[in-house]
């Protein structure tokens, strides 16, 4: 590994919608980032009503018990624990009594030991929401300069150095953006400022782009990447390929880079070693080789090979546009040995493909090692075990209706029906449309018979 070529911050942020990690999954997690080399974990999760929606009320007693725990796990290695708060829907930035309670808060987890924090107006309107406000300030961006100064001139005054992030409420782009532009040119360069790049789920992280971002902003971007996250309208992805496109030059021309993970963590893990391993040494980093050893590690050596069979099905995302690479391969090799070579050597590669597939998603729901991942991927497993009986029907149709056996043809194209019926009815996303590529294709042709 390259001595220079390495983040500074490598960070995951808890910072989905949907159901919070419980205190057990975050406990492991630390664990598990600070085995990767990690040295930050952002506590940010969207649903958390005290850090977001009634982020003016002090934690429960029971949370806060927890988040001490959480943070004295974080100092035993060379973790930091990073406590962010999202003021943004609620706040008014002209009250001195709202400003009053955003500091308290803060104070009350340095109190505590927390010396990195994060002050996040994402996901907010663009615009000034309330009466005194849009009399005290210029715009948006004037309100928060003003209100992150005020949080900055407090912490400084503490007795321990801290650090501040800042996420803009306009967080994608090229930096050239109005509201990004006054927030970074009149806020002090240490204090950090978080970016998606380009859009809010970068399919590609450019050196390029983080020079530009600094020169228009005045600070180094903290990349905040939206990925392996898998919320909202990518509910339906499971986003456990590895890490790809992030420039390997980008550690010098950024604050660092965290990792924004799912709401599922075990299938997080899968991703985040991958991560890790580009965060340690960008120049060096290959993804397909680092996936390997991370399935290898999470889901243990009984059950990676299945599982990286099931887990080449469900690699699309932004960073990803290829699906289904094998099986693709397998449909085009099958296609052109039907229509120029061995057509009864072609069905039986595509129906020992076809039962390979079902045997290996009864192994992963049936008996993987790792329980807690099985649990976690299920709804994936279970629709590629369904795609499976779908190509075992499709390529029964094909074998009986080529050979003249039209009783058993008419079977078969009434259980292919049956089961892709089933199969289109689960929303996840496995086989992207490979799968449906080769059926319509296989239906194309029964229309096409007398």
């Amino acid at each position: 590994m390259s001595e220079q070529a390495c983040f500074a911050v490598r960070g995951v942020i808890e910072g989905f919608y949907g159901t919070p990690w419980t205190h057990a999954e975050r406990m492991d997690m630390i664990d598990f980032l600070q085995r990767h080399e990690y040295n930050a974990y952002f506590y940010s999760p969207k649903d958390d009503l005290y850090l977001r929606e009634r982020w003016m009320e002090p934690h429960p007693e029971s949370a806060l018990k927890q988040i001490e725990e959480l943070i004295k796990r974080a100092n035993q290695g060379d973790m930091r624990f990073v406590y962010c708060l999202s003021p943004g829907l609620s706040m008014e930035y002209s009250s001195s009594q709202h400003l009053g309670r955003l500091i308290k808060k803060y104070q009350d987890m340095y109190q505590r030991g927390v010396r990195r924090f994060g002050l996040l107006f994402d996901d907010i309107p663009m615009h000034l929401l309330h009466e005194t406000d849009v009399n005290q300030f210029a715009h948006l961006a004037d309100a928060h300069v003003q209100t992150t100064m005020r949080v900055w001139e407090e912490m400084s005054s503490w007795s321990d150095p801290v650090k501040l992030v800042v996420c803009p409420t306009q967080y994608n782009g090229i930096g050239k953006e109005p509201y990004v532009m006054h927030l970074g040119l009149h806020l002090p360069e240490e204090i950090d400022l978080f970016w998606t790049g380009r859009f809010v789920c970068s399919p590609y992280l450019t050196d390029g782009d983080a020079v530009r971002f600094r020169e228009y902003t005045g600070h180094k971007p903290l990349y905040w990447d939206n990925y392996p996250v898998n919320d909202l309208a990518m509910a339906n992805e499971l986003h456990i390929g590895p890490l790809r496109h992030r420039d390997p030059d980008l550690w010098s021309h950024s604050a660092g880079y965290v990792a924004n993970a799912m709401s599922r963590p075990e299938c997080s893990k899968i991703p985040l070693i991958t991560t890790a391993a580009y965060l340690r040494d960008p120049i060096s980093y290959d993804p397909h080789t680092a996936w390997e050893q991370a399935v290898a590690e999470v889901v243990g050596k009984q059950d990676a090979e299945a599982f990286l069979s099931f887990a080449d099905n469900v690699q699309g995302s932004f960073l990803c546009e290829m699906e289904s690479p094998r099986l693709l391969e397998a449909f085009l090799t099958f296609r052109f040995q039907f229509l120029q070579g061995d057509r009864v050597k072609a069905v039986q590669e595509l129906t020992l493909l076809f039962h390979e597939m079902e045997q290996k998603a009864h192994q992963l729901l049936g008996g993987m090692t790792n329980q807690k991942l099985a649990r976690e991927a299920r709804p994936w497993i279970e629709k590629y075990r369904h795609w499976a009986k779908v190509g075992q029907s499709a390529v029964a149709l094909i074998e009986n209706g080529t050979s003249g056996r039209i009783p058993q043809a008419a079977f078969h194209l009434l259980k292919l029906k049956q089961w892709l019926k089933r199969t289109e009815r689960l929303p996840q996303k496995v086989c992207g449309q490979v799968m449906k590529l080769f059926v319509d294709a296989v239906m194309l042709e029964i229309k096409k018979t007398p």
